[in-house]
């Protein structure tokens, strides 16, 4: 109980005063002092002043008796709204459960009552020697046990509990009972399960990451921090060799001094994530490309600790890459080469020589020496070489850098038709309907002619 200041003072003064008069009373009965009327008054005022102090502590004490069963009430509220509560008497058995208690583990109060206070834990969880040292700790030490206690749901599912559990005893000493308060973590447990799990394959990812890649760490201004083996084997340095040296010992002088690579570490120390194709130079000199990711890892005040740099070696794909663009080169070259001059032969020499020599034959001439096949045959054999030449032409525009295909919605009877009047393959090919298709004619009847063919 707890007593204030003017609960103490009333207290000593009230007691002063009776001790003053019994102290008085006793002188008196004992005729050790004269029984007067100043004694008579002395005692009367004595009493009149300490019953307002009496009534006063009296009225204190009822008070905070009052008050300290209130907060007793409010506590049992508290833990009956918020806690899994149980009681059990000297032998174990479950005299009390609380609602939440019941709500929790799917059972009514009359189906636990008299039951040992542990039958819902898990028995695959917990063994003889668990409840052996809650009895032990309780009872034996008088002292509180807690634990987390996975217990069985009614409907035969587990649920985990943060249990604290003490033991009761009389004014005697003498063992009463126990008393259990429980929480019900199920959730918390589940959420740091999965947290565990989502760590376990976060590493596994880092891990997978270091085995399949080079990675290397710098701090905020580019000094190595260390590097994985994938990384040293690349670049050809031992980890000695790089711990503390600077990023710009994988670059060439002319990078190492420009504008834009103070800029590049920089934007890493403000957070931002870089990824792109780098040219880097090994130990020994030779040029590697590589595929890099530069990841700023971000301390808790904001501040860059690190940068984690990812690397993929795409040295062999960058130098097949420009051997084909080099060769493309060499095609384009020739395919010009190549259009110039049967442009030259089927679009201007023969058709000129063929327009001459029928200027020069008369049609008299023609069919006295029997020319009118030979003569056609040019002619349709002409048409049939400069188409092939249109297709030629538009296959070898390909070969150019970003070069597109050229297309129209055609008829495809009619090109195919009019492409292969001129063969003389042409009475053995049957063509069925076909749709109007958005193609490219000359290559589209040329590959037909070819497919034929």
């Amino acid at each position: 109980m707890k007593i204030n200041i003017k609960s103490l003072v009333s207290a000593l003064i009230a007691t002063l005063i009776m001790l003053t008069f019994f102290v008085v009373k006793t002188l008196g009965v004992f005729d050790i002092i004269t029984h007067t009327q100043s004694v008579d008054v002395f005692e009367y005022f004595s009493v009149i002043f300490f019953i307002p102090f009496f009534f006063y502590l009296a009225w204190q004490i009822y008070t905070n008796t009052r008050r300290e069963k209130v907060g007793r009430k409010a506590l049992q509220d508290i833990l009956d709204d918020s806690c899994l509560v149980l009681r059990a008497d000297a032998d174990g058995k479950i005299n009390f459960v609380n609602e939440l208690y019941c709500k929790t583990s799917g059972y009514k109060p009359h189906e636990l009552l008299g039951k040992p206070f542990n039958s819902l834990g898990c028995t695959k969880k917990h063994g003889e020697e668990f409840w052996d040292n809650a009895i032990q700790t309780t009872v034996e030490y008088k002292s509180i046990w807690q634990e987390v206690v996975t217990n069985m749901h009614k409907d035969q599912r587990c649920y985990i509990v943060n249990t604290w559990m003490m033991a009761e005893f009389d004014e005697n000493g003498k063992h009463i009972g126990f008393l259990s308060v429980s929480q019900d973590i199920t959730e918390l447990m589940d959420s740091l399960d999965m947290v565990d799990k989502k760590s376990k394959e976060v590493e596994n990812v880092i891990s997978a990451i270091d085995k399949s890649n080079a990675v290397i760490e710098f701090f905020p201004y580019g000094n190595i921090i260390t590097a994985n083996q994938n990384f040293l084997d690349l670049m050809g340095y031992s980890l000695d060799e790089l711990e503390d040296q600077h990023h710009s010992i994988f670059v060439d002088e002319k990078t190492k001094l420009s504008k834009s690579y103070d800029n590049f570490w920089k934007s890493l120390r403000e957070g931002k994530f870089r990824t792109g194709e780098f040219t880097r130079y090994k130990k020994n000199g030779d040029t590697v490309y590589i595929q890099g990711t530069y990841n700023p890892i971000m301390g808790e005040n904001g501040k860059l600790e690190k940068v984690l740099k990812v690397v993929t070696d795409i040295t062999d794909s960058v130098v097949q890459k420009q051997e084909i663009e080099r060769k493309n080169a060499y095609l384009e070259h020739a395919a010009k080469i190549l259009r110039h001059d049967m442009h030259s032969g089927i679009n201007t020499y023969i058709p000129r020589g063929l327009s001459s020599l029928k200027r020069r034959i008369t049609d008299e001439k023609v069919k006295e020496l029997r020319l009118q096949s030979p003569m056609k045959m040019l002619e349709e054999g002409l048409k049939h070489a400069q188409r092939v030449y249109n297709g030629v032409k538009e296959f070898t525009n390909l070969v150019k850098k970003d070069a597109v295909l050229e297309k129209e919605f055609l008829d495809l009877n009619k090109i195919l038709e009019e492409y292969l009047s001129s063969t003389s393959y042409k009475s053995q090919v049957t063509i069925d309907e076909l749709p109007t298709l958005e193609v490219n004619e000359p290559l589209f009847c040329t590959a037909i002619d070819n497919l034929i063919r």
